[in-house]
């Protein structure tokens, strides 16, 4: 399991050269939260130009750098999906609402499964004095999500636990 975050900024190396031929710069998903890809940022003598490296090009995402075949596995500019901070949708500070209405947090981090590139969870957050009183909570994949310009969407029966604590609390 691997934090989102600790891929960006990662070194993308050619594994047959030696050579580093540029840095992660966002991982895009589908809407059923697989992993499609990487954005990496080539580089090339003065100019960084954003390249796509999808999922089945991938040797490996390791601690300190994602390993890549070839330097031809990279695709010139090509924006595949939803991605943290770019592409046709931003999972970061995305509001996380459940279908009651209830606003569990905003999107600070995803978990995913590297081997098989699959979101198994994500990082909220209530604000920040919430996360020093409290700390950030984290929510397991719901089976069943709606990805929006505005909002993910969960079911609330699969997150009830998160929602109800502090009302349990509350009750008793």
């Amino acid at each position: 399991m691997r934090k989102l975050q600790d891929v960006i900024g990662l070194p993308v190396l050619d594994i047959c050269s030696g050579k580093q031929v540029g840095t992660v710069k966002d991982l895009y998903f589908n809407t059923s939260g697989e992993l499609k890809g990487l954005s990496v940022e080539k580089n090339q003598a003065f100019l960084a130009k954003l390249h796509y490296l999808p999922f089945e090009q991938i040797g490996a995402i390791g601690d300190d750098a994602v390993t890549i075949s070839s330097v031809t596995s990279l695709i010139p500019d090509k924006q595949a999906g939803y991605g943290f901070v770019s592409g046709s949708l931003s999972y970061k500070e995305l509001p996380v609402i459940t279908t009651n209405g209830h606003e569990l947090g905003h999107i600070k981090d995803v978990y995913f499964l590297e081997e098989v590139g699959k979101i198994i969870g994500y990082e909220i957050s209530d604000g920040f004095i919430s996360d020093i009183t409290e700390g950030r909570r984290t929510i397991k994949a719901p089976q069943k999500v709606v990805l929006g310009e505005d909002a993910m969407i969960v079911p609330t029966n699969e997150i009830k636990d998160v929602i109800f604590d502090e009302e349990a609390v509350e009750e008793e």
